[in-house]
């Protein structure tokens, strides 16, 4: 699994205004919630959080009357809303090709969550899994978007085996029915989409390898200059990968980043935090995230985050919440 991160890049941001000038709400009251110009959306001057992302959201929510505004802006997705990563799925071989992409350059998008996919005998999993506290119409955006790009950049008709989101209608289910073509489970056990395994071979329209190498070429760059600097972003995301494997160590992080841990403290320290903080950070994040908006047993979330046994999880999760892992599950809005 990978992190769950607070920071959005201005191509998202920009993606989401545009979206909302189209619906009618001007651009200078949308900067003006943001606390920006409009210089800020177009390249990284700023540093743009989740928190920001969602208080426009539901800015444009109200203005609109849309309740179901994420839905409306998966429907209308444009790639470029993903930054570098979007124009190398678009020029990707398949499905399958695209989803490996994504989980190696997600760091370089935005932070609203995490997608990982399980490969099963009958079917393919496609999840969500979004940080505490995510607003649905976050969830219902990323979803929406997924099958709207598969819809659009595939040589085929399918469509999902059926679609799942942990909340409850945020409209009338008749929209999510006509436009996903097929089941859509509201107040389900996880975010995502089930689809046939032979979806994931199915050519995409705009496939180009000579494309396609050059920007995979620039997304390398992007994630060597990451590691360089040592950005907390790509040291979440090893420690996050590490986990189910080993708890990595200062030295673990130095190798990964190719600089020495004396580096690495200091990049802690700038950022206030050490390794035992963030190590507690992820796991908590993680840990809620998975309680609420999957199905997973215990023990798989347990040895997820890195834990040999499944009661030092709950004895950890009761120390962090206050409550077990099984009460959260069946409330989560206790914490």
């Amino acid at each position: 699994m990978s992190q769950l991160l607070s920071n959005v890049p201005f191509f998202s941001m920009r993606g989401l205004t545009n979206f909302l000038q189209k619906q009618g709400v001007a651009l200078e009251r949308q900067l003006a919630l943001l606390g920006c110009d409009g210089d800020a959306l177009n390249q990284n001057l700023v540093s743009f959080t989740t928190d920001d992302y969602q208080r426009l959201q539901r800015f444009g929510q109200t203005e609109t009357g849309i309740k179901n505004l994420g839905f409306q802006h998966g429907k209308n997705c444009y790639l470029g809303e993903w930054g570098l990563l979007g124009h190398i799925v678009m020029a990707s071989e398949n499905l399958l090709q695209a989803l490996e992409f994504q989980h190696r350059y997600q760091c370089l998008m935005s932070a609203l969550g995490y997608a990982y996919h399980e490969q099963q005998e009958q079917q393919v999993v496609m999840r969500w899994l979004s940080a505490p506290n995510t607003d649905p119409n976050i969830t219902e955006q990323v979803i929406t978007a997924w099958v709207s790009f598969a819809f659009t950049h595939t040589i085929s008709q399918q469509k999902p085996l059926s679609v799942h989101f942990v909340h409850a209608p945020l409209a009338d289910t008749q929209e999510y029915l006509d436009f996903f073509g097929c089941e859509v489970v509201f107040n389900a056990q996880f975010n995502g989409v089930i689809i046939d395994p032979s979806s994931l071979q199915l050519p995409l329209t705009n496939s180009n390898k000579e494309v396609l190498n050059v920007l995979c070429g620039l997304a390398e760059n992007q994630l060597a200059e990451k590691k360089s600097n040592a950005a907390m972003v790509i040291i979440q995301q090893f420690v996050t990968e590490q986990l189910p494997h080993q708890v990595p160590s200062l030295q673990d992080i130095a190798e990964h980043l190719g600089i020495t841990t004396r580096q690495v403290q200091r990049k802690f320290q700038k950022e206030g935090t050490n390794l035992t903080e963030l190590l507690e950070q992820i796991r908590k994040n993680l840990a809620i995230a998975y309680l609420s908006q999957t199905d997973h047993k215990l023990i798989y979330i347990a040895r997820m985050l890195g834990y040999s046994e499944q009661s030092a999880f709950q004895r950890a999760f009761k120390r962090w919440t206050g409550h077990t892992p099984q009460d959260f599950r069946l409330n989560p809005k206790v914490v």
